[in-house]
């Protein structure tokens, strides 16, 4: 399975009143960001995309705000996905857009949301906020 990292999930606005509402729940967190995050899976009997099917790829997953990425997210990993045995909208309709396109070593495109939670942040703690990350 491939992981791309995607797009800010979150404004600036909405990212500072999630954060507010995680430190009512766990006032060790000082920090919060979040990026979508895309899982592809591929025909394990297909060969590995080559150079252009990935261009292909990485740009139909390049979507939403252009802020620049370059420095890697700091923190614990909340990482939040659709539930296992379940296939979002979203995931039909990309995976769709890329067999459209071309992309037929693709089975399947989902996307999640890691929350990068900053602080002295615990297993308890992820336990702690998780109601307000997850849909």
């Amino acid at each position: 399975m491939l992981h791309l990292r995607g797009a800010p999930a979150l404004s600036a606005a909405r990212n500072a009143a999630l954060l507010r509402s995680l430190r009512t729940e766990a006032p060790e967190i000082t920090g919060l960001s979040a990026d979508f995050a895309h899982f592809v899976q591929l025909d394990p009997s297909a060969d590995p995309l080559s150079p252009d099917e990935s261009h292909v790829l990485a740009e139909l997953l390049r979507y939403g705000p252009r802020e620049d990425q370059a420095d890697l997210p700091v923190g614990k990993l909340a990482l939040v996905v659709p539930r296992i045995g379940t296939v979002s909208p979203w995931s039909s309709k990309a995976t769709d857009i890329a067999e459209i396109c071309g992309l037929e070593k693709i089975e399947r495109v989902e996307r999640g949301i890691a929350y990068w939670l900053e602080g002295d942040v615990g297993e308890a703690t992820k336990g702690a906020v998780a109601p307000l990350i997850q849909d």
